[in-house]
């Protein structure tokens, strides 16, 4: 793999690009695309798999055409965030399993990351380490109330992911356990004040933060954190240069949330949009789309980075880091694949038939 000196300008700025693309496979306008930005990132929904053998095939094709290697992420949770139920077996969510203890946190991540790997993607959106506060919109998707507990459960996750090679990465930085509306559709106002935000929702991610390999900034506003106008977190500079970096002292890679969320298009989504997730600190920006929004933001970050030698400087410091990620990245083909997806379904359906079927009042 090059290393920074080798790669050119436009080689860098691509390296900050997490792009999507629409269907089963990019159609000609969007390879076209991602030739000439060579993004440093595809992340797939669900609407990009069809079943476990071509999305495999798919990766193996996309990793063969990138000139770095690529990192093939999913957001794989299980409940209501399972991109991959309709090719598998439904997974149950991390609430449901933590209702269970640790050792079914541990088994749903077990299964998840042989999802992952019989799929070919090497990097995990995940795991959500919000709290699990009332009323919060992110209730669901989290793994426990107390801080201590959902640093406890998500390393395991993070161990379960080692183990089949898989990176991981935590969300939403710092917190969406306050949240009351969900950012998909517009900007939450996180309304818990600083001294909440320090001492309760951050303390997972600064548990976890030799153990991370990508921390994702969240689409929240947190006035508490001095950003008093409408500002999603992962445009703020307070956030993730002086909270993240400075603060917590997290030295992977940091990448904003989607663009596409409603929480950020409902400001106005510009190029120069883009450019402000940069130069606020992301070391790469969301975007799970393929359109010419895109080739707008590429031409101005390059345009501004020739002539501005603090975001040449700011870039290389992002590409260092995606490059000391990378070299993590290795690709052993899965054996047994005829067998692996009758396999993977028999497991999920004997963890999902040990959850209660009787709803119950959480306490975590």
């Amino acid at each position: 793999m090059k290393d920074l000196g080798r790669l050119t300008l436009e080689e860098r700025v691509g390296q900050l690009f997490f792009v999507g693309f629409q269907g089963t496979a990019p159609d000609a306008e969007t390879k076209s695309r991602f030739e000439r930005i060579r993004p440093g990132g595809i992340v797939f929904l669900q609407r990009n798999v069809e079943a476990i053998d071509r999305t495999y095939e798919l990766n193996l094709l996309l990793q063969a055409q990138a000139n770095l290697p690529l990192f093939l992420a999913i957001n794989q949770e299980g409940g209501a965030v399972d991109r991959l139920k309709h090719v598998v077996a439904p997974i149950p969510s991390v609430a449901d399993l933590a209702d269970l203890g640790t050792a079914a946190v541990r088994a749903g991540a077990r299964l998840i990351a042989s999802e992952l790997d019989a799929c070919g993607f090497n990097l995990n959106l995940t795991p959500v380490l919000d709290l699990g506060l009332p009323g919060s919109v992110m209730r669901e998707r989290t793994l426990a109330a107390a801080p201590i507990d959902v640093s406890r459960r998500g390393e395991v996750v993070i161990d379960e992911f080692e183990k089949k090679g898989v990176l991981s990465c935590g969300r939403h930085f710092p917190g969406l356990g306050g949240a009351h509306r969900d950012p998909h559709f517009l900007l939450p106002r996180i309304d818990r004040s600083r001294r909440e935000l320090i001492a309760q929702d951050v303390v997972p991610f600064n548990e976890l933060r030799t153990r991370l390999d990508m921390v994702l900034i969240s689409h929240g506003h947190y006035p508490a954190l001095g950003d008093i106008r409408p500002l999603p977190a992962s445009l703020s500079h307070r956030v993730i240069q002086g909270l993240l970096r400075e603060a917590v002292g997290f030295e992977g890679v940091a990448v904003s949330d989607d663009l596409t969320m409603g929480a950020v298009t409902g400001l106005g989504l510009t190029p120069g949009t883009f450019l402000k997730a940069i130069e606020a600190g992301n070391d790469m920006v969301m975007f799970s789309q393929s359109t010419p929004l895109l080739d707008r933001a590429f031409d101005l970050i390059l345009e501004t980075a020739r002539g501005d030698l603090k975001l040449r400087k700011r870039i290389d410091r992002s590409v260092e880091r995606i490059l000391r990620m990378k070299r993590k990245i290795e690709f052993a083909p899965l054996h047994n694949r005829p067998h692996v997806r009758a396999r993977l379904t028999r497991r999920i359906r004997k963890l999902t038939q040990s959850i209660p079927t009787v709803e119950k009042v959480r306490v975590r």
